[in-house]
C-alpha cells in the first residue's frame, strides 16, 4: 500500500507587519504652532511679571492728622520766698506760706494730690540782692485744677497770697495717648491716600510701606481757641475752656506696584 501525498493544498499570501517606535523626545518635538506660540507667551509673561515685581516705583509722602482737644487741666507753677536775718526763721516763714497756699488752693477746688512742692532752698541774701543781709528761703510749689476758664483769676490770687512768681499755666488733657493714637491714624491715612493717587496714575494700585517717620506738637498748650458751634453743642468742657490742636505728621515711603 503506497503512501500518498496529499498535493491539494493552499498557501495564503501574508502581508509583512511593521511596528514605528516613536521615542518620547521625539512626540514631545511633534507640537503645533498653536502650542509652539502658547509657550512662548508664558515665557514672556513670566518674564514680564518678574521685571514687574522686581521694579516697584519708590515714592515718598508727607501725611497730617490734627485732633482738636477741649482742655481739661491747667497747670500752675510758682515760687515763694521769706528772708530773715536767721536762716533757722527764713525757713520757718516760708514753710508757713506753703502751707496757707496749700490750704487756699484745696479751698479753690484743688486736689491735695494735685499739688507738688519742693524742698526749702536757703541760700545768703546777699548773693540775690547786693548788699542785703540775712537769708532768704525759697519753696517751688505746682498745682493741677481742672476749673481751666477760672485759671486767670487763680493767678491773680497767688500773688494776692504771697507767690514770687507765677509761671504762665500749662494746659493739657486727659486721655493723652488715646488723642495722640488718633492723630497718628488720620496722618497715616492721608499719606496712604496720597500714594494711592500717585500710583493711579502710573497704573501701579498696589503698595507696600517701606518706611515711616513722624513728628509731633506738643499735647500740651499754653493758648485754646473758641470751639466750632458743633463742637461746643456736643462737649460742654469744650464749649467753657476752649480748645487746642494735637498735630502728628509723618512721612512715608511706599513701594508701588
Amino acid at each position: 500500500m503506497s503512501e500518498m501525498i496529499d498535493t491539494n493544498f493552499s498557501m495564503e499570501p501574508t502581508l509583512p507587519r511593521f511596528t514605528q517606535n516613536i521615542s518620547p523626545l521625539e512626540s514631545q518635538m511633534n507640537v503645533g504652532p498653536k502650542k509652539l506660540l502658547l509657550v512662548f507667551a508664558s515665557i514672556a509673561a513670566v518674564m514680564i511679571f518678574w521685571v514687574w515685581v522686581n521694579n516697584p516705583m519708590l515714592v515718598t509722602v508727607t501725611g497730617t492728622g490734627e485732633v482738636s482737644v477741649p482742655a481739661t487741666n491747667a497747670t500752675l507753677s510758682f515760687t515763694l520766698s521769706a528772708s530773715d536775718n536767721s536762716i533757722s526763721s527764713a525757713v520757718s516763714s516760708v514753710q508757713g506760706k506753703a502751707d496757707t497756699m496749700r490750704a487756699y488752693l484745696i479751698s479753690k477746688g484743688v486736689a491735695e494730690g494735685d499739688i507738688a512742692q519742693s524742698q526749702v532752698t536757703a541760700i545768703p541774701a546777699g548773693l540775690v540782692t547786693a548788699g542785703a543781709s540775712g537769708f532768704q528761703a525759697r519753696i517751688s510749689m505746682a498745682a493741677k485744677t481742672t476749673h481751666v476758664s477760672s485759671v486767670g483769676g487763680l493767678v491773680a490770687d497767688l500773688y494776692t497770697n504771697g507767690a514770687l512768681v507765677v509761671s504762665q499755666p500749662v494746659l493739657s488733657v486727659e486721655n493723652q495717648d488715646k488723642l495722640d493714637q488718633e492723630a497718628l491714624d488720620k496722618a497715616l491715612k492721608d499719606a496712604s491716600s496720597q500714594a494711592f493717587a500717585m500710583g493711579l496714575k502710573k497704573w501701579k494700585i498696589i503698595k507696600k510701606v517701606v518706611s515711616i517717620s513722624q513728628v509731633s506738637s506738643p499735647t500740651t498748650s499754653t493758648s485754646t481757641t473758641k470751639a466750632d458751634s458743633v463742637t461746643e453743642n456736643a462737649n460742654t468742657v469744650a464749649a467753657l475752656n476752649g480748645v487746642f490742636k494735637i498735630v502728628k505728621a509723618v512721612s512715608v515711603s511706599y513701594k508701588l506696584w
